[in-house]
């Protein structure tokens, strides 16, 4: 008996959907069902609470007139268009892999009497379905509560409230497709140009930068989206996508507010009103070239991703991409052989531990993202500081400046000790059982020489030109070289109680991570705070530098000795399932 068509696709839609959901390839024992509802739970009710409480702080705790308030929601309503843009695009970036059929799709379902049409239409329903809830989960709470709490003082009626809350959910909805639609164009076109096995090469990078693009964007967006009429209209607001859909919203809606009836205004009522609106209206003749700006990208992106995923499943006879070969040059194999530690065990992880963080996709994702963070923080950090006053400035090293490197290199490491409890292929996790030789600690060495390599010192070397630049260089060499050595204390710290084979053993999560990681986020940025306060002491004069290099090494040395004096416990290859299940011997 034929297979109903309809059947094979929504089976396929359902597998397919499964992929965004669960990964099999972390542990037996675990999928991702519960971090992305974690996730998504996370990103609906802040949605909720930040509309509910800037809503009801700018429109009904105080008293607007409609010039006002058409002002103030410029801003609003920026915000809310840039981060559904900007979210859905980091979903797409997130899922980079998943987006169109890869090797593992074709070796499970190429054997299937499926048609390659079948595979391809339910990978682009299961997509489209990832997009959409994306797009729901973070649009829907805002669509709600911004029109009702903007009109709630205003002489507006339901027809308009209606009106106006329609005219939101398309924009942002727009906004959002356009973000999303954006990135599958950017992989799909990539992979088009390229080819499958340049593509290979060129595909993590692409997706690393553009998680610390659209991340660290992400976490800028606040302090962007303040004073928008003042900082975004004119030549800048061609520039800027959100500001295309933020036209589109002011050329079908701006009257909503701005022309309210006026209820009974005081003289300086009526004087402010009068300033606001003549303000709202310089900027009217730009709203409708914006919003064409705006309809004309949507095509634009829609057409790119259609016509791109279009040539690649045209032209590929099936969804294997070829794997680029990779090739290191003999003077960084050199380098690197140099730098590892002449002991086997701790070479092995050395090597091993730098070559999976880089080159598997969850490690990468982790280590981008923590990059983004990072960024992030140093960029707010560094926006608080005169930059010229201190270039000027000779002698002083203040710690707000300072601290923009204990941020981005400490998170950076905290993503690397994330990125060590996932495994680099599960598969070959009987490989290291079968070697092992109980000789983790060298092997552990080598992982934190790997950190210290991998990720600190690159993390030191970008920002060296702005230490450079600003401090000059004999104390951008200080202060790096300080944090160089702040850096192998915290990996000591953070490696110090590690009982799992790093990249190797099979993840679960940590559930206590959700309570104490508020804790955790206080502790780093004190942490922080206070290291920046100590290092611009010790800048001040050579003597307290050198005691200052002193107390980490001793501080180094010392968390070295706890952890060999410590108990040693036997290496974990796979992880337990929760405590339930051990109770009840299921794990046996």
């Amino acid at each position: 008996m034929t297979p109903d068509p309809i059947t094979i696709h929504v089976t396929l839609t359902r597998l397919f959907l499964r992929r965004f959901l669960e990964n099999d390839l972390l542990s037996p024992d675990a999928d991702r069902t519960h971090t992305l509802a974690m996730t998504g739970a996370s990103l609906f009710t802040t949605s909720l609470f930040i509309s509910v409480a800037t809503s009801i702080l700018r429109y009904i705790a105080t008293s607007l007139t409609p010039g006002q308030a058409a002002i103030e929601a410029l801003d609003d309503r920026f915000f809310y268009i840039a981060i559904s843009m900007i979210v859905l695009a980091l979903a797409a970036v997130a899922q980079w892999d998943a987006l169109s059929l890869d090797a593992r799709d074709a070796e499970i379902l190429g054997p299937l009497p499926v048609t390659r049409f079948a595979l391809h239409r339910a990978k682009l329903a299961a997509v489209a379905i990832f997009g959409v809830g994306a797009a729901a989960i973070v649009n829907l709470m805002p669509t709600i509560v911004f029109p009702m709490m903007l009109v709630e003082k205003h002489h507006v009626g339901v027809p308009a409230l209606l009106y106006l809350t329609l005219v939101h959910l398309v924009v942002v909805l727009a906004a959002a497709a356009c973000g999303y639609l954006a990135i599958i164009g950017l992989r799909e076109g990539l992979a088009a140009l390229l080819g499958p096995r340049r593509f290979s090469a060129v595909s993590p990078w692409a997706q690393a930068l553009m998680v610390v693009v659209l991340g660290t964007t992400l976490l800028l967006t606040p302090a962007i989206s303040s004073n928008v009429e003042g900082a975004w209209f004119g030549a800048r607001a061609r520039l800027s996508p959100p500001m295309w859909f933020l036209g589109a919203y002011e050329h079908a809606a701006g009257w909503v507010v701005a022309g309210a009836s006026r209820r009974r205004l005081s003289f300086a009522e009526e004087r402010t009103d009068a300033i606001f609106t003549a303000a709202y209206r310089r900027h009217e003749a730009e709203f409708a070239p914006l919003a064409t700006r705006a309809g004309l990208t949507l095509i634009f992106v829609t057409l790119l991703a259609a016509i791109a995923y279009a040539l690649n499943a045209r032209r590929r006879s099936s969804a294997v991409t070829a794997a680029a070969p990779r090739h290191r040059h003999r003077l960084t194999q050199h380098a690197l052989a140099a730098i590892a530690d002449p002991e086997a065990t701790a070479r092995a992880g050395f090597f091993f531990t730098l070559a999976a963080v880089w080159r598997n996709p969850a490690h990468r994702l982790t280590l981008t993202a923590s990059a983004a963070v990072g960024l992030a923080a140093a960029l707010i950090a560094v926006s608080t500081a005169d930059l010229p006053a201190l270039a000027a400035a000779d002698g002083e090293s203040p710690a707000r400046l300072l601290i923009t490197q204990p941020l981005f290199v400490g998170v950076l490491l905290l993503g690397f000790r994330h990125a060590v409890r996932v495994p680099a292929e599960l598969r070959a996790n009987w490989i290291f059982q079968l070697t092992w030789r109980n000789r983790q600690r060298l092997y552990v060495d080598g992982v934190k020489r790997a950190a210290i390599v991998g990720v600190a010192l690159p993390a030191l070397a970008v920002l060296f030109p702005l230490d450079t630049a600003v401090l000059g260089p004999w104390q951008a060499i200080t202060h790096a070289l300080l944090g160089a050595a702040a850096a192998v204390v915290f990996v000591d710290a953070l490696m110090i109680r590690c009982r799992k084979v790093p990249c190797v053993c099979a993840y679960l999560p940590y559930e206590r991570l959700k309570a104490l990681a508020p804790l955790y986020v206080l502790l780093f940025i004190l942490g922080s705070a206070v290291f920046a306060e100590l290092e611009a002491s010790a800048l001040a004069s050579p003597m307290r530098t050198v005691v200052m290099l002193l107390v980490m090494t001793i501080a180094s040395f010392a968390l070295r000795v706890a952890t060999l004096r410590g108990r040693l416990a036997p290496m974990e290859f796979n992880e337990a399932p929760p405590r339930a299940t051990l109770r009840l011997d299921l794990n046996t």
